[in-house]
């Protein structure tokens, strides 16, 4: 199978010949260790640069070379939002305003928001939303051309985002005091991202990945009722749309999930990505929905990956491959949020090895 074919059949539950492997994104520094090449400085914030800024063809093809050598099947990529200074800070900063309208005090290692989108309830129902077209595709259009991986842009749905227009005190607050304008507000705000979806699956991309960080330690942000309220009816109506488009939908959630997966299985998603091991349990998640959805990630990134050996790795891998992809259907190999810098390399590399190595085994 190429790794598109396998991809799509893993999260759409069909038999593949291989356990599938994925990340949300790799550390630019760790792909250059892995492809043993050197690059200067820390790396900054990869995650921004992977969000925000045209890859370079050399970083473009380190990439390239460090997920077919680990095995991957599929690259989340992001719209490219754009930004303009606005001043500098009082700490001699820049300030900066994206594509949202929120204006952040920017350091070299951070962003701090000194001023939201939406100030007050008398402008909920007056802010604009940017255009599609104002967000970068070049990145997404590099790794389509390129042809290997199931690409699956991100967009955004739910609290996760809504929350940022506001700030989430006065966010919760609106939804309390003013729920007319906040369902005006949603009914914008997804009628935005379904435009989204829609310029994506134009440009022939393979899926789309939503994001929606609900959840905490404990649990949703909100009840369980104001999360079906204010956003998984919402989010379901960006899923129908991606599916009548003939395309499937994974979406990524950090967090406590046990007190939502019901209402998140019901939005139809076809994948669920997370999974934090240290507050879910996959494997109830796989006996109870491994019929309805496919399960990605489940790799701690807080000890095992970054401090435990490549022994406890390896074994770690093989208890998930026997009781998860028993079947050879429902799950897809990936840590539960990225590959960092606190990652070894060997480390990364053990994971890999591991996972088909054990897969081999249970083969035969």
């Amino acid at each position: 199978m190429t790794h598109k074919e396998r991809f799509l059949r893993a999260i759409t539950l069909k038999k593949v010949d291989r356990l599938p492997h994925t990340e949300q994104m790799i550390h630019d520094l760790l792909v250059a260790k892995i492809v043993r090449q050197e690059l200067p400085g820390d790396g900054g914030n990869a995650l921004s640069r992977w969000m925000n800024e045209p890859m370079s063809a050399e970083n473009f093809e380190r990439h390239v070379q460090a997920r077919k050598f680990l095995g991957f099947d599929h690259v989340q990529l992001f719209p490219m939002e754009t930004s303009e200074q606005v001043g500098v800070s009082a700490h001699g900063n820049p300030l900066v305003r994206d594509i949202w309208g929120c204006v952040m005090e920017k350091t070299d290692k951070t962003s701090v928001i000194v001023k939201m989108p939406i100030e007050s309830a008398d402008e909920i129902d007056a802010y604009r939303f940017p255009d599609v077209d104002d967000f970068g595709f070049g990145n997404i259009r590099l790794w389509l051309d390129e042809g290997s991986f199931f690409v699956a842009p991100q967009i955004e749905t739910g609290y996760f985002k809504a929350n940022q227009f506001f700030g989430i005190e006065d966010y919760v607050t609106y939804l309390y005091d003013e729920p007319g304008k906040m369902h005006r507000f949603m009914r914008r705000f997804t009628d935005f991202q379904i435009r989204m979806a829609q310029k994506l699956i134009d440009m022939g991309v393979d899926g789309i990945w939503l994001s929606d960080d609900h959840a905490y330690n404990k649990g949703p942000f909100m009840s369980s009722a104001f999360m079906q309220e204010f956003d998984f009816d919402y989010m379901k109506q960006i899923v129908d749309y991606i599916h009548g488009r003939g395309k499937p939908v994974i979406l990524h959630s950090c967090g406590n999930l046990s007190l939502t997966i019901d209402q998140i299985v019901a939005t139809g998603i076809d994948a669920l990505h997370a999974i934090q091991p240290s507050l879910n349990d996959i494997y109830a998640f796989k006996r109870k929905y491994g019929k309805k959805i496919c399960l990605i990630g489940n790799m701690d990134i807080q000890y095992l990956l970054p401090h435990g050996s490549p022994i406890e790795i390896a074994d770690k891998i093989e208890e998930m491959v026997e009781k998860l992809f028993y079947d050879q259907t429902g799950f897809v190999l990936s840590t539960c949020n990225l590959l960092d810098l606190d990652v070894p390399v060997e480390n990364v590399i053990t994971m890999h090895l591991a996972a088909q190595k054990y897969v081999c085994q249970q083969a035969k």
